[in-house]
């Protein structure tokens, strides 16, 4: 059951999405997409989930602006693939250019993206090229993540997991411990590549910890001390593709 509520936090009112569902805890998810929606158990009076609103208004607030900000600026992913448009690789924000060629091709010079088709009038045969490049350097980057953090985690045990990819709505990255499978978000291309390695450390870590206890945290923190600056730049990053 869903609700659409309003609540003020510091003397801004903004909108929320009460869920009412199965789960034991009071959770919050903030997305650029849906807004803040919040799930709570059906026993949890709405002014206890009010007052847990009240208690983290300084963050929600904070994201929400974010959003709103990156709401006003252009995505930066190839929208009609032409030249001009600004692509979010590792980080950095680079420009698009287009050029025929005689072999199909995409080259990263600088802060430029070169996009080499035979027809380059041709928008479907531009988004093909551009898209099987991109994919295939994002599974290139986070296989060879995976292989570098791995040695942490077969010291305690965990066997190598089948890694899949996929275009993901709402998360980075996703472990299922039971079928030893990692999956990742096929834009995670865009981040820094520190904060892919976050990511890579955050859902190997899941294999020891299934929940996001103090304890799996504590198992990130150990191999990544600065997580928490790792985190906040991959929101930015969220709200910018």
């Amino acid at each position: 059951m869903k609700e659409q509520r309003n609540i003020t936090l510091a003397g801004e009112t903004i909108s929320y999405t009460l869920e009412r569902k199965a789960v034991k805890n009071i959770n919050m998810r903030l997305r650029p997409e849906t807004g803040l929606l919040v799930s709570a158990p059906m026993h949890v009076p709405s002014e206890r989930v009010e007052q847990i609103l009240q208690q983290h208004a300084a963050k929600i607030l904070q994201t929400l602006h974010q959003y709103a900000a990156a709401a006003e600026k252009p995505k930066q992913y190839p929208v009609h693939y032409t030249a001009g448009e600004s692509v979010l690789y590792l980080g950095k924000s680079c420009r698009l250019a287009v050029e025929r060629g005689s072999r199909e091709s995409v080259l990263v010079q600088g802060e430029t993206i070169r996009l080499l088709v035979k027809q380059p009038e041709n928008e479907q045969v531009r988004k093909q090229v551009f898209d099987s490049w991109w994919e295939n350097a994002c599974e290139k980057a986070v296989r060879n993540l995976c292989r570098a953090v791995y040695p942490v985690f077969e010291a305690k045990g965990v066997a190598f997991p089948e890694i899949r990819f996929r275009h993901m709505v709402s998360q980075w990255g996703n472990c299922r411990p039971t079928r030893g499978v990692l999956t990742f978000n096929l834009r995670l291309l865009a981040a820094p590549v520190r904060c892919m390695e976050y990511v890579v450390m955050h859902e190997f870590s899941h294999f020891l910890h299934p929940d996001h206890s103090p304890a799996f945290y504590a198992e990130i923190a150990a191999e990544l001390p600065d997580w928490k600056q790792l985190q906040e730049q991959l929101r930015d990053v969220e709200t910018r593709i």
